[in-house]
């Protein structure tokens, strides 16, 4: 596969590099902060967003498609169910959980924290957004009570998705309260590709 992954540091790019070591791929990497809302990356992403990639000529954007893709195209590392299954559809089920009801939250708080101009911000949200994601948090927290990863028990790239949520959740103090996910974050860390940064807050 010829890769070319747009990046740029601390961002949703952390699950595609992941990946990209989990099934020892080549790419080449543009990173940068330079590179966000560029009009080379508009070309790919039309938000100039990061991540986004070009894999073999053809632009991906969005870091769990990428991410879910990348999976697809090694099914010998055993990263990722087949679709039909039912542990694919746990995956997916996770994924968009993820994303919908824990990260949502998230980026509202990020965007009106430094990403908006100051007169833009709204921070009458940060205590709605901390609320409605410690609900979310609290159901993956019950599914990892007996379990140390979310599909069959075994890490896959559910895990390298979600575990990104987590560990931003943490920087923000989000998950004090929940054991299981304080537990699960740890042995993400440990995985020896792992690309998330510890919080030093």
């Amino acid at each position: 596969m010829d890769i070319t992954l747009y990046e740029a540091p601390t961002s949703r790019a952390q699950r595609c590099r992941w990946i990209l070591a989990e099934v020892d791929a080549t790419y080449e990497s543009v990173s940068g902060r330079e590179v966000i809302g560029s009009d080379g990356l508009k070309k790919i992403h039309p938000l100039g967003k990061v991540p986004a990639v070009i894999i073999d000529g053809k632009p991906l954007i969005e870091s769990a498609a990428i991410c879910t893709y990348i999976a697809d195209q090694f099914p010998e590392k055993g990263l990722i169910a087949k679709p039909g299954t039912w542990q694919r559809a746990l995956h997916d089920q996770w994924v968009c959980f993820c994303l919908s009801e824990m990260e949502a939250w998230l980026w509202s708080t990020a965007i009106n924290t430094f990403v908006l101009p100051k007169e833009e911000r709204i921070p009458a949200v940060f205590e709605q957004n901390t609320k409605l994601f410690s609900a979310s948090a609290a159901v993956v927290d019950q599914a990892l009570e007996n379990n140390d990863y979310l599909v069959d028990n075994r890490f896959s790239v559910t895990d390298i998705i979600m575990g990104f949520t987590i560990s931003w959740a943490n920087y923000y103090k989000l998950i004090e309260s929940f054991e299981n996910l304080q537990n699960y974050l740890d042995r993400l860390y440990e995985r020896p590709n792992c690309t998330l940064e510890k919080s030093n807050t």
